[in-house]
């Protein structure tokens, strides 16, 4: 029997969802997170924290899941902040270094997709999510480096792990894991910490004890190991004292250590005004109103009140929404612009394209792994597995591709009571073979050529699917 090869293309009057077959229920997980700030100080997934000065390569963390290797690696400088980040993610390397992102040796701009992540602004930092796992890298940039780093999972995805973050449930001794994450490098060494005494350090402590406690000596111990040699690099200092003041969020020292330690606000471009608390994705022209999924809150840099970022034009101008531009492959239009083409004509209104009634069909194709969708957006299926193509109400049409091959082996079509399964060069109605031509309630299906079937139906789909030559 020939191996059947199908390319389905769809005609629709109404938009759908393409997505997986099966579903999975979701449960709460409890996440932890690993943070590295200032010159050296190391907050492990669990246990206390502890610094390393050091400009060798360190492994933060790595760890196995479904035979894919997920880790960050990390070097520091001179300067003490962190010079270069690489994260790799299922054999995809992304590398932070000189304020630039390259993924696979490419430079790439924000916000940025691929298969395995994302990569977007988020607040005043910028964050790496990875779409297999819930696995986050988040970083702050500085002039110099990077000056606070922290990796987000949860627990029961790192049995195997290790790094300088430790294992998530066990707790790590500073020297072993120092000793065991540092990668061979014989130019760079590891510093013993220097403790000196530091009116800063001494001045802000006095104000942690009510909160802090028993931990208050620890913290002043890493301050001094933290600022010694950087006393005059704020870029260093204030993620600390800012880190120790967010653990005593119900102290006055949460609300007064910037003067205290003469930590400035983090400066926001253009128009924008920096929030200690705020939306992580701001309003802007192309996104006035952001999903409440999207709502998390974080410092940030946003607009004035009754204003959105235009983000279609550099600057970092703020601008009343209804002023806002729109784009459209490649092109800006002023508010007010109309833009026509062949199916129906669109007017520029605020930033949002209000658009007449489509007068062309809408059209899905997927060719092996390639997708069309029916807005004209392209991607890449990744993985072999079984699929919803397209659904509504009283129809469904599901995919299945081969194991061995990257290619459709099946397409099932289940209208109203009636199923049909193309396959194997075939096309079966309720497991019997149509030879040439089917008509019944709901489908006209029928042979247009050796390698064509064509479908046609009362809900108002149409689609084609061509296999390989038959023979007569």
């Amino acid at each position: 029997m020939t191996t059947q090869r199908w390319i389905l293309a769809f005609c629709l009057s109404l938009a759908s969802v393409f997505g997986t077959v099966e579903l999975f229920k979701t449960k709460e997980i409890q996440t932890y997170t690993c943070r590295t700030f200032g010159s050296g100080i190391v907050q492990p997934f669990k246990g206390e924290s502890y610094y390393v000065r050091s400009d060798c390569p360190f492994k933060l963390t790595s760890f196995n899941v479904n035979r894919g290797e997920y880790s960050v690696t990390i070097r520091r400088g001179h300067n003490g902040l962190l010079v270069q980040v690489e994260i790799i993610i299922n054999k995809v390397t992304t590398l932070l270094q000189n304020g630039h992102i390259l993924v696979q040796n490419k430079s790439v701009s924000l916000p940025y997709d691929h298969t395995y992540q994302h990569i977007f602004k988020y607040g005043i930092y910028t964050r790496l999510r990875s779409s297999l796992l819930p696995f986050t890298v988040t970083w702050h940039n500085v002039h110099g480096g990077i000056n606070s780093l922290w990796v987000t999972l949860e627990s029961e995805l790192c049995t195997d792990m290790c790094g300088l973050c430790g294992k998530q449930n066990v707790a790590g001794h500073r020297d072993e894991l120092i000793r065991d994450s540092k990668l061979h490098d014989h130019r760079c060494k590891i510093r013993d910490p220097v403790l000196r005494k530091n009116h800063i350090c001494r001045r802000f402590f006095l104000k942690t004890k009510n909160c802090l406690q028993d931990n208050n000596s620890h913290y002043h111990r890493l301050c001094k190991e933290n600022i010694c040699g950087f006393e005059n690099s704020q870029s260093i200092f204030c993620p600390f004292f800012q880190e120790v003041a967010s653990q005593c969020n119900q102290s006055r020292i949460n609300r007064f250590w910037r003067r205290l330690t003469k930590c400035a606000k983090p400066r926001c471009p253009g128009d924008l005004i920096y929030e200690k608390k705020g939306p992580a994705f701001i309003p802007s022209c192309s996104n006035p109103n952001p999903a409440p999924f999207y709502q998390e809150l974080t410092e940030t840099c946003s607009c004035p009140e009754g204003k959105v970022l235009n983000n279609c034009e550099k600057g970092y101008r703020c601008i009343p929404k209804s002023s806002c531009s729109c784009e459209f492959a490649g092109k800006t239009y002023g508010n007010g612009e109309i833009r026509s083409s062949r199916c129906q004509s669109c007017t520029c209104d605020g930033g949002k394209w209000r658009c007449s009634e489509n007068f062309c069909h809408r059209r899905c194709v997927i060719e092996g792994q390639f997708v069309t969708t029916f807005d004209g957006k392209q991607y890449v299926l990744p993985n072999k597995c079984l699929y919803v193509a397209s659904k509504g109400p009283n129809w469904i049409i599901i995919i299945e591709f081969s194991q061995k091959n990257l290619y459709i082996r099946k397409v099932t079509v289940q209208l109203m009571e009636e199923l049909f399964v193309f396959k194997n060069n075939k096309v079966l109605f309720d497991g019997q073979e149509i030879p040439e031509f089917h008509f019944s309630g709901h489908a006209q299906v029928y042979w247009v050529s050796s390698m064509f079937v064509q479908v046609h139906t009362t809900i108002g789909i149409n689609f084609q699917i061509q296999g390989q030559h038959r023979r007569p």
